[in-house]
């Protein structure tokens, strides 16, 4: 019997799931969160292997025997990345065929079967991803700061405080949230913080949550920076599948991330209409599992040629035994 080790690794967790080569899974394992652009490349990789070794404990297995490792790892944003990664990775599993790819890819591959798809991926930042055939092509650091998933979405929270408290904008429930949040005592004090630097980058991925709540509840400030932002990101998969020339063809759309687990239905209807509008074929999915699936896939069809009917039935069952469902983790 030979097995796939599909792994996830983002800035919050690092998923591991071990399957057999019908697409049965075995084993599960999850360790903290990590990029080795940012967090050292040791620490990364100590992550997966972390990870993996609590799913090959779960099913009785040892690092010899895993045939294939799929990792969509986040920061893959340049070729060299993922070969020195590859080149990690591959001492912990020696007999393994070791293939890594940006984390966006695997979470499209965990929601659509099709080879002319696209993904919004949007946590703490935001990637895109479009497909056709073996043509594939992943935004990076082709998408600026401004658009930058829950970091820019919390930018613009502050924002909106800044702007109310000068009359641009109405009167908002961002402002005393924002105030309590960072112990401000009024805006002022505020804006302080921000032009002095006690303001994090860390400190604004912390603020989507209030930003959804105040919208939940009507705000119509934090309601128009979600559904602003959910229009403005979709130019990302318009212009690439323009010119891979399939933008009005029978395709995927796939949401991933945990932006998109936004409660404001106002964003969700926002993004969809967008879409729908500039890619009158596209089929908009909620991605329905997380995306260590998508891995374990990948790994499967590397190893096997062939995805069969049969290993999608193994993965549905596999399912309900554990957490891979990415709706039921919001």
């Amino acid at each position: 019997m030979r097995y796939v080790l599909g792994i996830d690794q983002g800035g919050s967790k690092t998923h591991a799931v071990i399957a057999d080569q019908e697409g049965r899974l075995l084993g599960m394992g999850k360790s903290y969160g990590a990029c080795h652009s940012s967090t050292s490349l040791d620490y990364a990789v100590q992550a997966v292997v972390q990870a993996a070794d609590q799913a090959l404990s779960e099913c009785g297995l040892q690092k010899e025997d895993v045939t294939a490792v799929l990792g969509g790892l986040t920061g893959i944003d340049w070729d060299y990345e993922a070969e020195l990664l590859e080149n990690e990775i591959r001492k912990y599993f020696p007999r393994a065929d070791v293939k890594i790819v940006n984390d966006c890819i695997i979470a499209m591959r965990a929601a659509t079967r099709k080879q002319q798809c696209g993904i919004l991926c949007a946590g703490s930042g935001l990637n895109c991803a479009v497909q056709n055939g073996e043509d594939c092509f992943v935004y990076g650091f082709y998408i600026p700061d401004e658009y930058q998933g829950g970091w820019s979405l919390g930018k613009k929270a502050v924002q909106a405080v800044f702007d109310a408290h000068m009359g641009l904008l109405e009167k908002t429930e961002l402002t005393p949230r924002l105030l309590e949040h960072f112990q401000a005592q009024s805006v002022d004090e505020l804006l302080y913080m921000q032009v002095m630097g006690k303001i994090k980058s860390s400190d604004y991925l912390n603020l989507p949550i209030i930003l959804e709540e105040a919208a939940c509840r009507g705000d119509r400030t934090a309601g128009n920076i979600w559904i602003q932002y959910g229009k403005r990101i979709v130019v990302y998969l318009e212009a690439r599948m323009r010119k891979m020339g399939i933008l009005e063809c029978d395709t995927d759309i796939v949401l991933s991330g945990s932006i998109f687990k936004c409660k404001f239905q106002g964003f969700q209807d926002a993004v969809e209409r967008e879409i729908l509008k500039k890619m009158p074929g596209a089929n908009v999915i909620a991605a329905e599992y997380e995306p260590v699936i998508g891995a374990v896939l990948m790994g499967l069809k590397r190893m096997n040629r062939v995805l069969a009917g049969g290993i999608y039935r193994n993965i549905e069952e596999g399912a309900a035994r554990f957490p891979v469902r990415r709706l039921e983790n919001i």
